[in-house]
């Protein structure tokens, strides 16, 4: 049975027999005396902040094959003037409830053991908001469109979480961790486990300074708690623009030579390619997925990925990839909000898309995520 543990702490050594998820062995870290501590003490003695867990229990066996699912910027919410709308986002909520927005791709989350998403957007009832074009807002209860989309974590490091100020992202992160969800970006880490397999994650957004980030510290960190993967999420290149930047190739290339496992990345509000290094993915743009700000998008091109791993008790090998090709919406005119897999030719043009402004992906051939 699924449970959500919040646990603050350095190193986690083991779980206790059943019901002890209070307390921790810390018999193994260096230089510490046999002891019982609970999570706030052993969070004291590591010296770290609130790290949340979300964990499935059950027979630890390796290897393990273990699947995540990425996917695009996902905001929940419009601005005031598109509320004032009869298709707005906040209208189709009301007459279809929380479960429509991610119902067509059901089969597709629901069958993976992590899907992460990039968050865009606020969750607040914060109204002093900065001056911009775009300010996403929506009401705590939302996440439960997350939640019944089996979505179980999220990035927040983007252009919009600052849309209604600290109050805004404070309120944001707060209600997304209070619903369950793994929440990551900006030098928050995120970490997610399951059976014993801990997925890191970690997320920056531009600027960039001098085209540069490392992440190096974030990737040691993850390690240190465990994980076996760990999954970068990058806010950069320009909108609307189907070719990856220079700036982008540059970070991405640094955050897999830092260690990360995969580089996924948003803003873009387009799909572009993907580049291969050693068997590991820059996934430079995945598209729009559940995305309250256009009512009536032109480019309803979207892109998730699975990545299927082979998991060790100390590391994981290389994922293989599977391209899954979306669809912003069935409609032809407008937007019901609700994303749904590609099907034939549209299915061969996204991917074909995709892989024709691709870096170091020769000889690869798309696979089934069915």
């Amino acid at each position: 049975m699924k449970r959500t543990i919040a646990l603050m702490l350095l190193l986690l050594t083991a779980l206790c027999a059943a019901g002890a998820a209070e307390t921790l062995s810390l018999s193994d870290m260096e230089g510490a005396e046999e002891a019982e501590l609970s999570t706030e003490e052993m969070a004291d003695a590591a010296g770290v902040g609130e790290v949340v867990y979300w964990a499935e229990e059950g027979p630890v066996t390796w290897p393990q094959t273990f699947t995540v699912t990425v996917a695009g910027d996902t905001t929940l919410g419009s601005t005031d003037a598109l509320r004032k709308r009869d298709d707005c986002f906040e209208r189709v909520a009301e007459e279809k409830g929380y479960g429509w927005f991610f119902s067509g791709l059901a089969p597709l989350f629901g069958t993976d053991d992590l899907t992460l998403v990039n968050f865009e957007g606020t969750l607040t009832e914060e109204t002093k908001k900065k001056e911009k074009k775009f300010n996403f807002k929506a009401p705590a209860d939302y996440t439960d469109i997350l939640t019944l989309g089996s979505v179980e974590a999220v990035n927040v490091a983007n252009n919009h979480t600052l849309d209604y100020g600290e109050k805004g992202r404070e309120d944001t992160i707060a209600n997304l961790e209070a619903a369950g969800l793994i929440v990551s970006g900006n030098g928050q880490l995120g970490v997610f486990e399951k059976d014993g397999v801990k997925v890191g994650m970690t997320g920056y957004c531009f600027p960039y300074k001098n085209s540069k980030k490392d992440i190096s510290q974030d990737v040691k960190k993850l390690r240190e708690l465990g994980c076996q993967i760990v999954i970068a999420s990058f806010h950069w290149g320009s909108e609307y623009r189907a070719d990856f930047t220079a700036e982008q190739r540059a970070i991405g290339r640094a955050a897999l030579k830092a260690g990360a496992d995969v580089v996924v990345g948003h803003h873009p509000h387009v799909v572009q390619g993907i580049e291969q290094q050693d068997g590991r993915y820059i996934l430079y743009s995945l598209g729009n997925l559940v995305f309250g700000g256009n009512v009536d998008p032109d480019d309803r091109d979207a892109l998730a990925a699975r990545l299927t791993f082979t998991v060790y008790k100390d590391h994981a090998e290389a994922p293989v990839l599977t391209l899954v090709p979306l669809r912003l919406t069935e409609l032809k005119k407008g937007t019901d909000y609700r994303p749904v897999p590609a099907e034939d030719k549209d299915a061969e043009r996204i991917v074909s898309r995709v892989l024709k402004r691709s870096s170091n992906m020769g000889g690869f051939e798309n696979g089934s995520w069915r």
